[in-house]
């Protein structure tokens, strides 16, 4: 499958508690501060960067970081679920709203691959096949932010969900830029995080 930078061809938890922890888009809550008043005096443009950076950690559901993506994987009974986020960058080596043709198509691209779910694989024995997929992304929305992420929630049911034990991810193989992928997982009443690159991309549960 194609690089999205250069493929523009194509206890136990509740079902509350699963829902709330899917990785969705956290749009910034504040537009970005205007430093166009030169009559501001100093302390209020120091108090203006301290509010804004504020802002940013609260509306961010994970650390931003290039080169870097978060995984989330749940399974409780026979459904299953798996949460990806990534800084926009390392999926498409841009984080403004896309300007070009070209860009839009590689933002759709790889809002694409990501809906499929082709880039990651559980073990057969589990039976696990895809219910529904969703991707978005930051970089479609109003609200302008200096940190803009693609989402991906895949929702799957397993017809052996006791056998579910191991994840692969191709992710970096589709997109070098993406280098560490840390994983959070709960999987049969046991929950741990661990840490996927290029030479380890396999984690078990």
């Amino acid at each position: 499958m194609a690089d999205f930078r250069f493929g523009v061809v194509a206890g136990c938890l509740s079902a509350l508690t699963m829902g709330a922890l899917l990785l969705t888009p956290q749009y910034a809550l504040a537009q970005p501060h205007s430093h166009n008043h030169a009559e501001q005096h100093e302390h209020e443009h120091e108090h203006e960067h301290e509010h804004q950076h504020s802002d940013e950690e609260f509306s961010s559901p994970g650390t931003h970081v290039h080169g870097e993506a978060m995984l989330t994987v749940i399974l409780e009974g026979n459904e299953a679920m798996v949460a990806l986020q990534s800084a926009a960058y390392n999926i498409v080596g841009f984080e403004h709203a896309p300007k070009t043709s070209e860009q839009r198509q590689e933002v759709s691209a790889a809002l694409d691959v990501l809906r499929q779910g082709n880039w990651f694989a559980i073990n057969p024995q589990a039976g696990c096949e895809i219910a529904e997929a969703d991707a978005n992304t930051d970089l479609m929305a109003e609200v302008s932010s200096t940190h803009s992420d693609f989402y991906a929630n895949i929702s799957l049911v397993c017809q052996q969900p006791a056998r579910l034990n191991e994840m692969s991810v191709n992710l970096f193989n589709l997109v070098p830029s993406v280098q560490k992928i840390t994983v959070q997982w709960v999987i049969n009443g046991q929950q741990g995080a661990t840490e996927l690159s290029l030479a380890k991309n396999t984690v078990s549960f």
